[in-house]
């Protein structure tokens, strides 16, 4: 038994992990390709935050806005 662990925990050391995008502090702000989204288009623009910080997606918070100057969506605590 305490072969077989030993094993395990062997290989499981072995295993390469897959690359993710760097955590962020800085907002991440995001617009529709361009162009200025509309206040109701929140889970648009969250899944567009979740592909632009990749495999770990983006922090939400309470103080995620939707910023009426420039149609874009923020999120403060940037990526995860």
């Amino acid at each position: 038994m305490a072969l077989a662990l030993s094993m395990t925990l062997v290989q499981g050391a072995c295993v390469a992990t897959a690359p993710s995008a760097p955590a962020t502090s800085e907002p991440v702000r995001v617009t529709n390709n361009g162009q200025p989204f509309q206040m109701w288009e929140g889970a648009l623009a969250r899944k567009v935050a979740d592909a632009r910080c990749g495999a770990r997606g983006v922090n939400v918070s309470i103080y995620d806005r939707f910023d009426r100057a420039t149609g874009e969506w923020v999120y403060p605590e940037g990526c995860a």
